[in-house]
């Protein structure tokens, strides 16, 4: 192995990117930025080595193809002004032959990033490379944490009082296309979207373009999927790893399959949904339309009678896949990904950003779930989900929306949400959890309550809107249905179930999302 004492080893991240991408009203805007932010560590480092005009024979910035990762050299490492480690996670690894070269590049990075974002910030942190790759990495993460915490958070210059301010930013307006005022941020993000959605047709309210049908059903999903315990599992299996050599590719291993899968199996299920028509018995096809995809972090609006079917789909998918790809079952029990989502139902009109949020924080309420040592083998995680219908702006809390509208004066909790998504490889995990919060038990509740051949529609509704009222009413109605001879989905008069301790409305949920979730032939018009 070649001695690489004595560069240095430099760590790249960008500074608010999720605000940047999603704290808007206007979609559009999310898909120029998030278009913008994707692999703007890539452009510009190969900007900044362009800029310093070093020669191609000393700067190495490729270390994956489209098959996989690349093999690292020690000797080329060695050899190199700028050697590209690997990438992923949302950071950067570079090795530079010395400071003055890193220094340099950093610069002209920074520059980059200011110029093609406007309000982004680039975080540095650059260590000594002793040989030792557990030593430098704990060092170069120690570092970057440091970095961030004394990183004042800054920004353009703000607008002087003889300025126009765009109101959704706070910055100085600098373009003006028709009625609309523009800052230069919000210009270079709209730029980005019509180059992104060129080959697309480009409507003036995008998000109607996902709806069921418009003027009748406009509830489109805002669906936010995140990789779980990635970053644990990684430090577990680099934590020990001296040799640059074996590290490096682990590494670069670890990120491309990261990348590459969750990637192809996004892409794989927007090609199932929005190829076949015939998907729920839409008539329209279009479904899903992706927002960002960056590693193991996926957002994307789509057709809210789809949404939990795209969150099943993708579950059970990327399920085959893991960090050491899909070799055999042992690797993908050890090492398979799993994920949690949330899901945000809202209307085309609603505001993007606060959809965004619910979606994220339905996602973490997922991942609270799935956490639960009950639901965990060996410290592995399943696939969870979690749904919001969103009624009003102030849905992004969801925490005090829920303990104000979904439990009952008789301290009845009405929701049993989130939902294990159960797939071939981790159904041991589920050995110790309650059956009524597996998926396939709400997919079939929906499928049972939807079918007006089981209990008319106006029934199901006055069974939803019972459960907020007690208790005792419950009782009466199920027993007034049993008069009418209409049974309950497991045949019992129980509408209830005690989990922990705890009471919980056995079909609320299904209840709550039937007209989004039923098949078309089931939906009510």
């Amino acid at each position: 192995m070649s001695d690489l004492t004595g560069r240095i080893l430099a760590m790249y991240d960008i500074r608010g990117i999720q605000d940047y991408i999603f704290k808007t009203v206007n979609i559009k805007d999310a898909i120029g930025a998030s278009s913008i932010v994707e692999d703007i560590i890539e452009r510009a480092l190969e900007s900044a080595v362009n800029d310093e005009g070093l020669p191609k024979d000393r700067v190495s910035l490729e270390w994956h193809t489209a098959s996989g990762p690349i093999e690292f050299s020690g000797d080329k490492a060695l050899n190199c002004d700028v050697y590209v480690l690997y990438i992923g996670g949302g950071n950067a690894y570079v090795m530079y032959q010395n400071r003055e070269t890193a220094l340099k590049i950093n610069k002209k990075m920074s520059v980059f990033v200011l110029k093609n974002t406007y309000s982004l910030q680039l975080a540095t942190a650059m260590v000594d490379v002793t040989g030792n790759y557990s030593t430098d990495y704990k060092r170069l993460n120690s570092e970057m944490s440091a970095v961030k915490a004394k990183m004042e958070k800054s920004g353009p210059l703000g607008a002087l009082p003889v300025m126009e301010i765009e109101l959704k930013t706070g910055y100085p307006v600098t373009e003006k296309d028709g009625s609309d005022k523009m800052s230069t941020e919000t210009v270079l993000k709209k730029k980005r979207d019509v180059e992104v959605r060129k080959n697309k047709a480009v409507e003036d309210k995008i998000l109607d373009s996902y709806v069921t049908k418009k003027g009748v059903d406009s509830t489109i999903a805002v669906v936010h999927i995140d990789g779980n315990n990635m970053g644990l599992r990684i430090r577990n299996l680099i934590k020990d790893k001296q040799d640059y050599a074996e590290a490096v590719s682990l590494m670069r291993s670890i990120s491309f399959n990261i990348n590459s899968s969750y990637k192809n199996v996004y892409y794989d299920m927007e090609r199932h949904f929005n190829d076949n028509s015939e998907v729920r018995g839409k008539s329209n096809n279009k479904f899903v339309m992706k927002v960002l995809t960056a590693g193991d972090d996926i957002t994307y609006v789509c057709n809210g009678a789809v949404a939990l079917d795209t969150v099943e789909y993708f579950s059970k998918k990327i399920s085959k896949k893991g960090l050491y790809g899909a070799d055999n079952e042992a690797d993908l029990k050890k090492y398979g990904f799993s994920v949690c989502a949330g899901v945000a139902y809202i209307s085309s009109h609603y505001p993007f950003y606060s959809g965004y949020e619910t979606a994220e924080a339905c996602c973490e309420s997922a991942k609270k779930r799935a956490k639960d040592p009950r639901n965990m083998k060996d410290g592995r995680i399943g696939s969870w989900v979690d749904f919001q219908i969103c009624k009003n702006i102030g849905s992004g809390n969801i925490e005090s929306v829920r303990k104000k509208e979904y439990l009952t004066a008789e301290s009845i909790q009405l929701m049993l949400r989130p939902y294990y998504i159960s797939t071939d490889v981790d159904k041991e995990l589920y050995e110790n959890t309650e059956m009524h919060f597996a998926y396939e038990n709400l997919k079939r509740n929906i499928e049972f309550f939807a079918n007006t051949e089981n209990i008319p529609r106006n029934f199901v509704k006055q069974l939803r809107n019972l459960y907020s009222d007690g208790e005792s009413l419950m009782k009466q109605f199920v027993s007034f249905l049993n008069s009418r001879n209409w049974k309950l989905p497991e045949g019992t008069d129980d509408v209830y179930v005690k989990i922990a301790g705890k009471s919980f409305a056995k079909y609320y949920d299904a209840l709550e999302i039937l007209d989004l979730a039923a098949s078309e032939e089931h939906q009510d018009e």
